[in-house]
């Protein structure tokens, strides 16, 4: 579609360069022709002047002519190297995008990787990265339908070039016949920038015998490998925390059970209760997350209760909002607070501890007062005998529009009849 639209404008841009032309230079020139046959040739009796005057005639045309020529090929030669530079540019922002939403390092690479192929025309795009020892870079992705064959082929002098960028810093470049191992192969590989050294590298190969890749290009693939290391080290980090939500998730899950006695396990049963109800309802994945995080915290309040009132309803309804609190203080968890504050909410208002109904009540919270409903049911505890999961069902419909919202308890029992769910007991 592109070159469709380019091809256009370069067909009106020819247009109204002929048109300019014809009427800036040939009108004129036919027009000064016309007067010098009409006026003045008759007038010269001596042939050389006269034939002299028709050479300066032709000669003006002439160059008039190769003047046009050389303007209207400089002229497609910018404009060739202005649709260049802009599908770079527009390549290059479509990366940005991508590689500032990226949450996983694969996804960082892979988008690098694609755009470096793309940038460079090249047969086949290479990312490699250091490891936290002294071993060579690994590749962790790649992108051409010959990369594997190309890489084996060339393995040598790619090596020689990552063990030079990785030292230095600075990109390198080796064009078509630039030594045996190369042959008519040219390569780039681009450092991705880390604290000291580089944590990485780009490398793109192409064996189209057309010469090293530019300096635009080269210039291309920086701004790009800045971009791709920035997102690396942002994705890296989103890891790490990642991993540290989730130990301390997993550690505060198991303070509360042990705190808790009579319910060992129930935050971890109703998260995967929770998590089959969500991906029935089609919740995205930042919803799933959110949804998983929740039921594994929605008791967490009960930790600053003190044991000895465990079986005080009164003392008990408090950890919603003591929970809530607890984690609307810290930032990775902040998102949860309100699905913790109200998971005891009823579907038609009269529950606690801010008697919300319906739709006010945030659909994670919903699932979760379900999920948990049932698991309570059917689980022993030190005050009550488990129900089976026929009469623990027949609760939960029994209470749909009044306790609980009616779609997620028909969500809860399809999956159980279909036995995506199958009941657990503490």
């Amino acid at each position: 579609m592109s070159r469709n639209r380019n091809s256009i404008f370069s067909q009106k841009l020819d247009r109204i360069v002929y048109t300019t032309y014809f009427l800036g230079a040939i009108v004129p020139l036919i027009a000064l022709a016309v007067l010098t046959n009409t006026f003045v040739l008759p007038s010269l009796t001596d042939r050389l002047a006269w034939s002299g005057l028709v050479a300066l005639v032709f000669s003006v045309g002439s160059l008039s002519l190769a003047s046009f020529l050389a303007l209207r090929r400089t002229m497609h030669r910018t404009l060739d190297r202005m649709n260049s530079d802009n599908r770079r540019l527009t390549a290059l922002l479509e990366a940005s995008g991508r590689l500032s939403n990226a949450t996983h390092e694969a996804e960082a690479a892979a988008t690098s990787v694609r755009c470096a192929f793309e940038l460079a025309g090249a047969t086949a795009a290479y990312m490699f990265l250091t490891g936290d020892d002294d071993k060579p870079p690994t590749l962790i992705e790649s992108l051409g339908n010959t990369s594997n064959e190309i890489l084996q082929k060339h393995s040598a002098p790619i090596d020689e070039l990552l063990k030079l960028v990785m030292s230095q810093g600075q990109p390198a470049i080796k064009g078509p016949e630039e030594g045996r191992s190369w042959g008519d192969t040219a390569a780039a590989v681009i450092p991705l920038a880390g604290d000291d050294l580089p944590i990485g590298a780009l490398v793109v190969i192409r064996t189209d015998a057309e010469g090293p890749l530019d300096a635009t290009r080269i210039d291309a693939l920086s701004t790009l490998a800045a971009l791709a290391s920035v997102s690396m080290r942002n994705s890296d980090l989103r890891d790490a925390q990642r991993n540290f939500f989730s130990h301390v998730t997993e550690l505060l899950v198991n303070a509360l059970d042990s705190h808790l006695q009579h319910q060992n396990g129930h935050g971890s049963r109703v998260a995967q209760y929770a998590n089959r109800v969500g991906r029935e309802l089609q919740l995205d994945e930042k919803q799933l997350q959110r949804l998983h995080f929740a039921a594994l915290l929605h008791d967490i309040g009960m930790l600053r209760i003190d044991r000895s009132l465990l079986l005080n309803a009164s003392a008990c309804a408090k950890h919603p909002t003591i929970g809530a609190r607890m984690l609307e203080r810290i930032r990775l968890w902040r998102d949860l607070a309100p699905i913790v504050l109200h998971h005891h909410e009823h579907f038609d208002g009269r529950g606690y501890p801010q008697c919300i109904e319906g739709e006010a009540i945030p659909l994670e919270a919903r699932i979760i007062a379900v999920c948990e409903a049932f698991d309570v049911m059917v689980s022993n505890s030190s005050y009550k005998v488990a129900l089976d999961a026929s009469n623990a069902v027949k609760e939960l419909d029994d209470c749909k529009g009044t306790q609980f919202d009616p779609r997620i308890v028909e969500t809860f029992i399809d999956l159980l009849e279909r036995g995506v769910i199958e009941p657990m007991s503490s």
